[in-house]
């Protein structure tokens, strides 16, 4: 059965308060009655030493039997409650034939407190014993504990009364804030929390649940436009693939080479949406952190120089001039060389994409003193405007339809790009002015400064690579 936090919380409450009240009573009861003795105490003590005085007065002076009356006569001492033997066991008060403590009987005699000592006077012992009749503090002491007793189903009811309702009011902001909670739904994510401003746990609460429900509608309103996105990229070659079969089945005279150009063109859009999923399955599984790259010490510059010699022919054929060069002749990072060669290869093809016939594109590397590997990719291509540049890593994003319009793709290349580059360890910048072409920067950390933990921070990949 599970019991609300309330309910546990006055339970806790109500318990704690009825034990520390119980402690309090029981220690002012025993207070009480340490109290009365002491009080019982120090007027014994005044009261023998005004015997103790008495018989220093009289004692050599009169007989036993004047003592005796002196004695009785003496209302401060209470001689109903005094009793003097002589060293040899000789009742000297009360006289003979009177019962100590006033003729009370023994089972009275429980409710006297007696106090005695031995006492040389005049060169003479006495065994002196006064005391003091306890009925009444004992009266006041029983009539104390009924009273305890009879509140403590009162202080109990006040406790759990107190209790419900000091925890249903410091658990009311969580109420408040688990109703809200749960009326936030996919069709309105933008909905908050309100935070109390009591510089406590529940506003603490409050605005990390924010949070956490700001990161959710990011990561929804990504999602969903990613898959507009998706379909959108999706739908032109399907529809232009289906609308050139449709045309081939409808000819009636249609000829083999008909058949075959309308088979060349339905597999070179096959081949774009093949490529396309292919990026998007990718970048799923980077968002999903399922796709873990094998990091391991490598060389980078090799792979740099295969990418360079085997995209050299594309550079030709555009009359391009791509000259690669680094300064650096050999480097250690914690990569994986399949991915850095995808890295370098969406670099260079970007680059060649949206540089004019005759422009140049230059591959640098260098090692700098702060233990980093730099590579730049330079073009002389068409550039990238300003308010484009903070963008230009989204997914699905063109710069603009002059970067576009005669390009295929999807925009999915430097997502990916930045994706392989975070999942290094590393950071990727570009420079660019319209019409002056672009720098890439892509900075890696080397091996040594990588660390022994060659797991790639895929568990960022979401915030870092934007939907």
């Amino acid at each position: 059965m599970k019991v609300p936090i309330r309910i546990r919380l006055a339970a806790v409450y109500c318990g704690v308060f009825c034990v520390s009240t119980a402690l309090l009573e029981t220690g002012a009861w025993f207070g009480l009655q340490s109290a009365i003795n002491a009080v019982v105490d120090r007027d014994l003590k005044v009261r023998l030493a005004g015997v103790e005085e008495f018989l220093e007065e009289h004692v050599s002076r009169k007989s036993v039997s004047r003592l005796q009356t002196e004695l009785a006569s003496h209302a401060a001492l209470q001689p109903d409650y005094l009793v003097i033997d002589d060293a040899r066991g000789n009742r000297m008060f009360p006289p003979a034939g009177t019962a100590p403590f006033g003729g009370m009987k023994p089972a009275d005699r429980a409710a006297l407190r007696v106090l005695e000592a031995r006492r040389t006077v005049r060169g003479q012992t006495f065994s002196l014993k006064v005391a003091v009749d306890l009925s009444t503090p004992s009266e006041v002491l029983r009539r104390f504990r009924l009273l305890l007793i009879l509140s403590a189903p009162i202080v109990l009811l006040c406790a759990s009364a107190a209790g419900y309702w000091v925890s249903k009011s410091a658990l009311k902001p969580v109420s408040d804030l688990t109703r809200t909670a749960r009326s936030i739904t996919t069709a309105n994510l933008n909905r908050r929390l309100v935070a109390p401003r009591s510089g406590d746990e529940v506003q603490s609460l409050a605005e990390t649940l924010n949070d956490m429900l700001s990161r959710i509608e990011d990561g929804f309103r990504r999602m969903a436009q990613f898959t507009a996105n998706a379909s959108h990229e999706l739908r032109a070659p399907i529809a232009l693939m289906r609308t050139t079969s449709e045309v081939a089945l409808l000819r009636a005279n249609a000829t083999a080479e008909t058949y075959r150009e309308a088979l060349h063109r339905i597999l070179s859009e096959t081949e774009k949406s093949t490529d396309l999923l292919e990026d998007m399955l990718q970048l799923a599984r980077a968002d999903s952190a399922s796709r873990a790259l094998n990091l391991k010490p490598v060389d980078p510059i090799p792979g740099i120089e295969q990418v360079c010699e085997g995209i050299e022919p594309l550079a030709r054929e555009k009359e391009l001039d791509l000259r690669s060069d680094g300064a650096a002749a050999r480097v250690l990072v914690a990569g994986d060389a399949g991915y850095l060669r995808r890295l370098w290869l969406i670099l260079l093809d970007n680059a060649i994409k949206y540089t004019p016939a005759g422009g140049a594109i230059r591959f640098t590397w260098r090692l700098e003193r702060d233990n980093t590997f730099i590579c730049e990719v330079q073009d002389s291509g068409m550039g990238i405007a300003e308010e484009d540049i903070p963008h230009i890593f989204e997914r699905f994003y063109r710069a603009d339809k002059a970067r576009s319009r005669h390009h295929s793709g999807a925009g999915l290349g430097l997502a990916i790009a930045r994706w392989i580059v975070e999942a290094h360890h590393g950071s990727i910048h570009v420079e660019s002015v319209a019409a002056h072409g672009s720098v890439f920067r892509v900075i890696l950390p080397l091996a040594s400064q990588s660390g022994r933990d060659t797991r790639p921070a895929l568990e960022n990949s979401v915030d870092l690579v934007n939907l």
